[in-house]
């Protein structure tokens, strides 16, 4: 059993170090999607070349390695194109290796783990870290079972000893627990330092913003009602255009005000449940007349689901996102709105376009104090109410973007179930 173990322990530490090499590496830049993915098949790949290159012998011919974990890891994380990656790799060097047995074994196994991460990545998304830890567990545990009873059942001669299958086994559970648990500790914290900075520069705007919106307020209504009454005047025409845009420039620094308004106070006053389907639908009305102007489709595909929010802050945050989107577009494009419910526990919105889209520079500072891809034309007053709003409902936002393809928001909020009615009914005693 302790030369099994030493037989193992290489396949461990490539593993290991490895996936700190790739958190490390990743940590301080930012990629985009297609560049994370890229990475990662490249960690996985060389983590499963090394597994396999490193095996453990048996006496009779058959090898036994940890080529799952990196298989396992790199799929739940990377996502469908780098799980039938790592299914091809994983493949082609075992039919290298030869062995009719052993390749049965792997493409079978190999095949219900990519068919399983493929069913579940969606969902696996939204997982928290722990749910995340314990499926990743089983279903590395589950390889290793997996593998000790097909070689039972096809060559019960074959295998190794009692022991040394509780060795291997365990040494599945132990590696896939510890891999993933540095992925989500790394990633939780790579997170938090970013939130952090983030919530020291929202501080400081959000204290500004409380303390100079009213005041400054104040003084617009006035100037806009003396230059109503103004209009209202027999003045010259060509004086009255300039009351109109003046007017009309006081409104537009009045909403910049009550933006800064949303934005120090997040916390929603009239709470009430809300069904997406109807508010997505709401938002997409609102919208419309400025999609048709921009030569934009709207599409949508609705799911009912219920959350506890302020209606008038989740029109406003929806209207930001669909705005943003088709201002992104000026050449025209599509608009899709896309809302479902996940395990009768989140509701998740997808806004997305087929617009400029944005490089990794600017994804890093989205939602930041007056960052804007509007250039001169935009405050970033809006995305960082969004951000704000959104927080305060408990909910969180993921961007995804590629230069020249688009972008895509996703909102994922805690879903509320509507209480069911009480009826009392009192019987009536004569």
């Amino acid at each position: 059993m302790f030369d099994f173990i030493r037989d193992i322990a290489p396949n461990l530490f490539f593993i290991l170090f490895l996936v700190f090499l790739y958190q490390y590496w990743s940590e301080k830049r930012e990629w985009s999607k297609p560049i994370k993915q890229i990475a990662v098949f490249l960690f996985g790949a060389l983590s499963i070349v090394l597994c396999m290159k490193f095996t453990i012998p048996t006496d009779n011919g058959l090898v036994f390695d940890l080529r799952y974990i990196p298989f396992i890891i790199g799929g739940l994380y990377g996502g469908p194109l780098v799980t039938i990656g790592l299914y091809l790799i994983m493949f082609i060097l075992r039919l290298s290796i030869g062995g009719m047995v052993g390749i049965i074994i792997t493409t079978t196994i190999a095949t219900l783990i990519a068919v399983l991460i493929l069913s579940i990545y969606e969902k696996f998304t939204t997982w928290s870290s722990i749910e995340k830890i314990s499926f990743a567990t089983t279903l590395g545990t589950y390889s290793a079972l997996t593998v000790a009873v097909m070689t039972v059942l096809i060559s019960p001669g074959a295998g190794m000893d009692q022991k040394n299958w509780i060795a291997y086994i365990v040494a599945y559970l132990v590696g896939t627990w510890i891999s993933t648990r540095v992925v989500e500790d790394i990633r939780q914290h790579e997170l938090l330092q970013r939130k952090l900075i983030r919530n020291e520069k929202l501080e400081a705007v959000s204290h500004l913003a409380s303390s100079i919106s009213h005041e400054v307020r104040n003084p617009l209504t006035t100037s806009r009602g003396f230059m109503q009454l103004l209009s209202e005047q027999d003045v010259p025409v060509h004086c009255k255009e300039y009351i109109k845009i003046s007017i009309e420039e006081i409104d537009r620094a009045a909403g910049i005000i009550q933006d800064y308004l949303t934005f120090a106070k997040p916390s929603p006053e009239k709470v009430e449940i809300l069904q997406t389907k109807d508010e997505l639908k709401r938002a997409m009305d609102v919208m419309q007349p400025l999609a048709n102007m921009n030569n934009v489709e709207l599409q949508s595909v609705l799911m009912e689901g219920s959350i506890k929010a302020e209606r008038s802050r989740l029109q406003q945050c929806l209207v930001n996102l669909m705005k943003n989107a088709i201002e992104a577009m000026p050449n025209g494009g599509l608009l899709s709105v896309y809302s479902n419910v996940i395990d009768d526990k989140t509701v998740v919105i997808r806004i997305r376009d087929t617009g400029i889209g944005m490089d990794a520079n600017q994804l890093s500072r989205l939602g930041e104090p007056y960052f804007s891809t509007k250039e001169i034309k935009g405050t970033g007053l809006g995305m960082m109410v969004v951000y704000r709003i959104i927080e305060s409902m408990n909910g969180f936002i993921e961007v995804e973007s590629e230069v020249g393809k688009g972008t895509c928001f996703t909102i994922t909020l805690p879903m509320k179930k509507r209480a069911k009615e009480k009826i009392s009914l009192q019987r009536e005693v004569v």
